[in-house]
């Protein structure tokens, strides 16, 4: 019989509290948020003094990141020291939102993980739930908005 697998380790569970900072390369601009604008279906006319509400939650460029991670995402990944290898799902959001984003501002990022547990879905199989909360603020610190996102993790089957 083999050893339950749990994904909840203590060198897992000691990145509750990890940050990351990304600051942006350059200025939202008016041509980030014309693109973003057609690429939802959006007048683009509508958005030419803030960015539809979402952009800034749905961009990776932001993060300035110019290298793929083993998934092919570019944006930001925590990199757990998971034990396994494991499948990530986007478990949700909760966006916050204080203000548009507007083409001049140089945006920000700053995630913090604020929990990790494990659940064990139907058939037992170990889920990691991670919760992380990101604040976009301007370079005058104003902040934008932010976003609580929960991933869990799960193990990939063999």
């Amino acid at each position: 019989m083999t050893e339950p697998v749990t994904l909840l380790t203590d060198e897992v569970q000691a990145w509750v509290g990890a940050t990351a900072v990304y600051t942006a390369p350059e200025e939202l601009s008016r041509a980030s948020i014309r693109a973003f604008a057609l690429a939802i279906g959006s007048d683009p006319d509508h958005w030419t003094s803030a960015a539809p509400p979402t952009l800034i939650f749905e961009t990776c460029q932001l993060t300035g990141l110019s290298e793929r991670d083993t998934s092919g995402y570019l944006g930001h990944n925590w990199d757990l020291p998971l034990p396994v290898p494991c499948t990530m799902i986007r478990g949700g959001n909760d966006y916050r939102i204080s203000r548009p984003a507007h083409p001049d501002d140089l945006i920000t990022t700053n995630w913090k993980i604020t929990q990790i547990r494990e659940r064990h879905d139907a058939d037992g199989v170990p889920l990691l739930i991670v919760v992380a909360e990101a604040v976009y603020s301007t370079a005058d610190g104003g902040q934008i908005a932010s976003n609580t996102e929960t991933l869990i993790y799960r193990p990939r089957e063999s």
